[in-house]
């Protein structure tokens, strides 16, 4: 099928509509504890964080079995896993056979969660891989937001009827398995080698936008946890409407992933940096805010800023990283979110014992001051670099 095609696009693009799907049911944890009364709070919160785990061990271990059964293969694999052990919780209210199968969605994920974004800079380079890696990102935005949606609808027939959204999985397995090509792209010049017989190469790109993506992703957990009590404390919101505005973030991250093609030919390298800054300044704005529109405001252009900002990391690393280790570079970026979302919680707390102050202004505060100070360190480090040319391009059989 023609790469260029839409069907195969869609196809390609389909599986990022459950990378973010694991959150989608947290809501339930309170329906949940209920008809579990024996379990204490803190083990049916489990049943939410152990995908996570799942996620982080089987992210590591995809790029090993992908050399093992190939790219398609992996994808099918994780994509069906996740299908399958997303429903059982609609069958069962056993907490061992819970608990299990949530950890089971995580590893599916993991399996071709970095396959998502890997993908298209295998097919793709240039202004296409770009536009396409800013779908990418809208349509796992889109999709989180309908899940969400229909969880809440489905909260209305009980806790296991909302686990059947993840039946919505099939959708992805039967296009990308019938769509998506499996034969694996070669090198040009290089017909008769495969990725499969090239090795993975650590360079220094991965490295340095992973150690970007962790303090990134550190400061975005921990402005998203703070928004509630900073109303709160703030005196001029509640939980709920925090929570309102907060998906203010997710609507304008589907923007940014669908105009994000068109902006990064305009910035250009700078693009990193001009979005890390926006967002910084946003999240300052935030912790001074004293009314609902300029806090609504401050969130929504955060979302649009940090949408674009993500995909450009993903799209520099591509751009600096030779096909047979493409998914190594998503992989390394992929733990370093998922590192910097566990130990977020814990580097505020560090923080505020430092400075004896606990309060979410401060927190927000330090969280701005943190994302400034990558926003200088990458605009600083774009305007010494000269631009590079994109490396030898890639052609998919």
């Amino acid at each position: 099928m023609d790469k260029h095609g839409w069907l195969f696009k869609a196809s390609l693009l389909s599986i990022a509509t459950l990378t973010n799907a694991a959150a989608a049911v947290q809501v339930t944890v309170p329906m949940i504890m209920k008809d579990l009364p024996n379990q204490s709070q803190a083990s049916i919160e489990l049943l939410m964080s152990v995908t996570s785990f799942g996620i982080l061990l089987f992210i590591l271990l995809s790029n090993f079995l992908t050399r093992l059964i190939g790219n398609k293969k992996t994808v099918v694999l994780g994509v069906a896993i996740a299908v399958i052990a997303g429903v059982i919780p609609m069958f069962t209210e056993n907490y061992a056979v819970l608990l299990a199968s949530r950890f089971m969605f995580g590893a599916g994920v993991g399996l071709f969660n970095s396959l998502a974004i890997s993908l298209i800079s295998i097919y793709y380079e240039g202004k296409e891989r770009d536009r396409l890696i800013g779908f990418e990102n809208a349509a796992a935005a889109a999709a989180t937001t309908i899940f969400t949606w229909l969880v809440g609808y489905l909260m209305s027939f009980g806790w296991h009827m909302t686990f059947g959204v993840y039946a919505l999985g099939v959708i992805p397995l039967i296009m990308f398995g019938l769509f998506v090509s499996d034969k694996t792209p070669t090198v040009t010049g290089a017909a008769t080698s495969t990725v499969s017989s090239q090795k993975p190469k650590l360079n220094a790109t991965m490295i340095g936008y992973g150690i970007f993506m962790f303090i990134l992703f550190v400061t975005y957990f921990g402005m998203t946890v703070k928004i509630a009590p900073l109303f709160e404390q703030a005196g001029y919101g509640t939980a709920a409407e925090a929570s309102l505005i907060s998906g203010i973030s997710a609507a304008t991250g589907f923007v940014a992933g669908v105009i994000f093609g068109s902006i990064k030919q305009i910035l250009g390298r700078y693009m990193i940096g001009l979005d890390t800054l926006a967002g910084a300044v946003m999240v300052l704005v935030l912790s001074m805010s004293q009314n609902l529109i300029l806090s609504g405001v401050a969130i929504a252009v955060y979302g649009l800023a940090f949408g674009m900002a993500v995909p450009a990391i993903y799209s520099a690393v591509a751009a600096k990283t030779d096909e047979a280790s493409q998914n190594l570079g998503s992989t390394i970026l992929l733990v370093a979110v998922n590192m910097g979302v566990f130990l977020s919680p814990y580097v505020f707390q560090l923080i505020a014992s430092a400075f004896g102050d606990t309060s979410a202004v401060f927190s927000m505060r330090v969280d701005g001051l943190l994302v400034l100070a990558l926003a200088v360190i990458t605009l600083v480090t774009a305007s010494l670099q000269k631009p590079e040319r994109a490396p030898k391009p890639v052609h998919a059989k």
